[in-house]
């Protein structure tokens, strides 16, 4: 970076320096000065640089659908929490989106989050909340009936988007992010199939649970390798599968996990009452073994949803729409405890208003510059 009249250029190893003790936006703010500025953003030193940072602690990452806008929260995601303390924590404002532009959300992947609006006429947005930036990425030609998930492959530290039609079972579309290049490939399908959930990604697999073009074949769970683009099927019992829409992937202590909240109404004369969850892990993924557990917890008196599993096997749940009052809850498998904590700042996003709350565990804010 040189300065005005004949004074030295700056050394790129004092500006290193500088941006290592700013915040992730201000580096993102920096980035927009200059082409030169930009390209120190995506340059290797500064790469090496923020490697050698201490991972911060993960958080929990909040999405509030609003009637005009996205907003982004986080706040502290504690480890088990106190079993004798009522804890009340507040949330930090990362960012909003305009709602326009971003219809639905597909969820946490490595730092960023991805609206893939395959239902509107809207492009997909990938958005890093940690620096506040957002990107439009292109869409395949095609937009009827389309699945679109997202995949990051940690060795070779890309993102990839992957889209399927339900009007051509047979075959995929990727596009590689970050190369330049808005071409997409296309590979073939070693299974036709439709995926019918959200997708995770975990160690640079992205799994997903799908059809057969066959309605009557049953649900079955994908394994899609980001790095190699190679798909298969894994052999899952029935029950995993069963009510896919019911059933949510997760991420168990970095293994591929199936969780399900089974209702009683007929106990508890309630639609929110959570009797027991049953949680399939894949212990042996060359074996293709599950373990399947099963909890029971207390009577909730407002409406949740499990959001996923800490790196340290605690089940999260959360409320799904903004109130007064707004509780996540913490249930600890091993001691059977469940903690409920209140968080602060999301009955602000729309006074008056009832709105959609997205909930993600183990947000950790990330230095990557879209």
């Amino acid at each position: 970076m040189e300065r005005e009249g004949n004074s030295d250029p700056i050394p790129i190893d004092i500006i290193l320096d500088i941006l290592s003790r700013l915040s992730n936006k201000s580096i993102a703010r920096f980035g927009l000065a200059s082409k030169f500025c930009a390209s120190i953003l995506r340059g290797q030193d500064l790469t090496k640089l923020f490697q050698t940072r201490p991972l911060t602690r993960p958080r929990l990452l909040f999405a509030v659908q609003n009637s005009d806008k996205w907003c982004l929260y986080s706040s502290p995601q504690l480890k088990n929490p106190d079993e004798n303390h009522s804890l009340v924590l507040s949330t930090d404002f990362h960012m909003q989106l305009p709602r326009d532009m971003c219809q639905e959300i597909f969820g946490l992947v490595s730092g960023l989050l991805y609206f893939p609006n395959t239902r509107t006429d809207k492009v997909p947005v990938i958005c890093n909340p940690s620096t506040g930036q957002y990107a439009r990425l292109t869409q395949w030609t095609s937009k009827s009936n389309l699945s679109s998930l997202l995949g990051y492959d940690p060795i070779g530290k890309q993102y990839k988007v992957l889209t399927t039609s339900n009007s051509y079972f047979n075959s995929q579309n990727i596009q590689t992010l970050g190369t330049g290049k808005v071409a997409w490939r296309t590979i073939q399908c070693v299974v036709d199939h439709y995926p019918v959930s959200e997708g995770i990604c975990i160690n640079g697999v992205l799994y997903y649970m799908a059809r057969h073009h066959d309605q009557f074949s049953g649900v079955k769970i994908a394994s899609f390798n980001v790095r190699y683009e190679t798909l298969k099927f894994l052999n899952a019992d029935h029950d995993i599968t069963l009510c896919s829409s019911l059933a949510k992937l997760i991420n168990y202590k970095g293994k591929l996990g199936v969780l399900r909240c089974y209702w009683d109404n007929q106990i508890y004369k309630k639609p929110w009452a959570v009797v027991k969850l049953c949680l399939w892990v894949l212990e042996d993924a060359e074996k293709e073994e599950w373990l399947k557990r099963e909890y029971t917890l207390p009577v909730f008196k407002c409406y949740v949803s499990v959001v996923g599993v800490t790196a340290t096997g605690e089940i999260i749940l959360s409320m799904d729409y903004t109130s007064k009052s707004f509780f996540v809850y913490y249930f600890n498998p091993e001691t059977n405890t469940l903690e409920r904590v209140g968080i602060l700042g999301l009955e602000g996003s729309e006074k008056n208003l009832s709105n959609r709350v997205y909930t993600f565990v183990d947000y950790a804010e990330d230095f990557k510059f879209i």
